[in-house]
């Protein structure tokens, strides 16, 4: 096959990997914003939102893949982690709301900020466990030339 071809498949499964773990965030938000299930009820979606950036990291270890980063990426890790928590935050806002009619914000905060600091805290061990394999990779292949 051509290497041409193969960065095409490898394209287009890496497109459906997203689309598959944003439609699976979407049904959990609408199924607990609107049907109030809970997480035994959406298993499913729960093993699709954990485990899939789990097997992606693995898979990048056992390929050795370490992407050199683009310029200006600390600062757009930065920004898109403010973002990210703050979307969070404003969904649960209105998720309450729709549920109940008012925010209830002692329960809210009870569940929101453990869940943020263990959001940005697997965010940032990630990626330093990232940047410790490039550079592991950089000193192993660096020494060979």
């Amino acid at each position: 096959m051509d290497e041409r071809i193969k960065q095409g498949y490898h394209k287009i499964y890496s497109e459906m990997f997203t689309i598959i773990l944003f439609l699976a965030a979407g049904s959990v938000i609408v199924n607990v914003a609107f049907f109030h299930r809970n997480i035994t009820q959406l298993w499913f979606e729960y093993v699709i939102l954990i485990g899939s950036p789990i097997y992606r990291l693995v898979r990048i270890r056992m390929l050795e893949i370490a992407d050199a980063p683009a310029a200006g990426w600390k600062r757009v890790f930065r920004i898109r982690m403010i973002a990210v928590v703050m979307v969070i935050g404003v969904m649960f806002l209105l998720m309450s709301y729709a549920q109940h009619g008012k925010v209830n914000f002692p329960a809210l905060f009870g569940f929101l900020i453990p869940f943020l600091v263990l959001f940005c805290l697997s965010a940032f061990l990630t990626k330093a466990l990232q940047d410790s394999w490039k550079r592991r990779q950089e000193k192993k292949y660096g020494d060979e030339e």
